[in-house]
């Protein structure tokens, strides 16, 4: 069920030499930057409910007789909006906004507001597997087969200094409960001990929305603890 999540986002997308002027200044050229924008902002309670209760409605519409769980919740600090979850999936420790969701089945995490118009999907990826020799050209790749499908997506792409790649899609076609284009963009945080895997956050908005919300990509990756290993 985590798949309908991602596919309803327009696919995971890439590269990016921008949004738009008012996400041009949200995301600069050279880094990925939350400016001065925090959780707080993006929260929508100030308790954990929506992450660890199993009997809230949205968490039982995803858990209820699948393969999908909730993450574990690790601790809530309502004064600044966020809660800590530990996703066994991907290995990772992440920062979510109250108020949001999250769940996770064996390879894939995912984290969205109530509405579901923005969306986050955390996996993991081997490069072998998917026949590309970089995370440039998976990227570029991945850009390439979606405007193969829908022309008027716009892609760009580059390598920020830290070695991560940063991709955006904007003009994304809406899917099934999108009420309008989407921005998606991908963040590949390669392995140190092994350059042919990665982590991927997909993270996709509505188009209009795309200023208010891009920054909460750069908070989440931020404050990220990824656990590695040569293989994952």
């Amino acid at each position: 069920m985590l798949w309908k999540i991602m596919a309803r986002a327009g696919l995971a997308a890439a590269l990016a030499c921008g949004l738009a002027a008012g996400a041009a200044a949200q995301t600069p050229a050279a880094t990925l930057d939350a400016g001065d924008s925090t959780f707080k902002l993006y929260a929508l309670s100030s308790n954990a409910k929506s992450l660890n209760d199993p009997t809230d409605a949205t968490n039982r519409e995803w858990t209820n007789a699948t393969a999908e769980s909730l993450p574990d919740l690790l601790t809530i600090v309502p004064s600044e909006g966020y809660g800590l979850i530990r996703s066994k999936a991907v290995s990772v420790d992440l920062k979510v906004p109250l108020g949001w969701h999250a769940i996770e089945d064996f390879e894939r995490l995912a984290i969205f507001n109530p509405e579901r118009s923005v969306r986050i999907i955390v996996w993991r990826v081997d490069l072998d597997f998917e026949g590309v020799p970089s995370l440039e050209k998976f990227v570029a790749a991945k850009a390439a087969a979606l405007r193969s499908r829908y022309p008027t997506i716009q892609a760009s792409s580059r390598t920020l200094p830290d070695g991560q790649v940063l991709g955006v899609l904007h003009n994304v076609p809406p899917r099934k409960g999108d009420k309008e284009p989407r921005a998606i963009l991908d963040l590949l945080t390669p392995n140190p001990q092994n350059p042919k895997r990665a982590l991927l956050m997909t993270f996709g908005t509505p188009m209009s929305r795309a200023q208010e919300f891009l920054p909460l990509l750069a908070l989440m990756a931020r404050d990220r603890k990824i656990t590695w290993k040569k293989d994952y």
